[in-house]
């Protein structure tokens, strides 16, 4: 009797779970991913882009150095953060970014110092950086309202706590 119960119980589970859980199709959708199924198509795309023989060829952009000191309340601590910050940029769109940038500096700098402010602690030790270089990148490329910012690196990164 339990058996059965206990049965019914999990069949239940997974006909709810299969109704009302997003597909896959759908859950890359609402990450702004392609599905596993799409690697192909996209495979093709730059097959066909590289034999048409217009290789996408970048340069790197200086952003300037950065100095920021970031109190953390929950430590009672300040930390002091400098870092040097290069993006790349394709070579056609060179131009429009730095037109874009020089619009934008302003803005540009104050998101960034709040990105970097806004860190945890076990992001500034992360060897790559790669959570707050991606936060910089899309809050970049929104600010710029194209996305012309390819990657970002961060050179010469260090962070004293006092």
């Amino acid at each position: 009797m339990i058996v059965l119960f206990l049965t019914a119980v999990i069949l239940a589970e997974c006909v709810v779970a299969y109704l009302y859980l997003p597909s896959v199709e759908q859950t890359a959708a609402l990450a702004g991913t392609a599905a596993a199924a799409e690697p192909k198509k996209e495979a093709a795309s730059h097959e066909t882009e590289e034999s048409e023989g217009e290789p996408t060829e970048q340069l790197e952009v200086d952003l300037e150095e950065f100095t920021v000191t970031a109190f953390q309340p929950a430590s009672n601590t300040t930390l002091r953060i400098d870092f040097h910050l290069y993006g790349t940029v394709a070579t056609k769109d060179q131009a429009e970014f730095q037109h874009e940038m020089e619009k934008n500096v302003h803005r540009f700098r104050e998101q960034v110092i709040v990105i970097v402010r806004s860190a945890e602690l076990t992001d500034l030790t992360d060897a790559g950086l790669g959570l707050i270089k991606r936060k910089i990148l899309e809050k970049t490329n929104r600010i710029l309202g194209k996305p012309l910012l390819k990657s970002v690196i961060v050179s010469d990164f260090s962070f004293i706590e006092q």
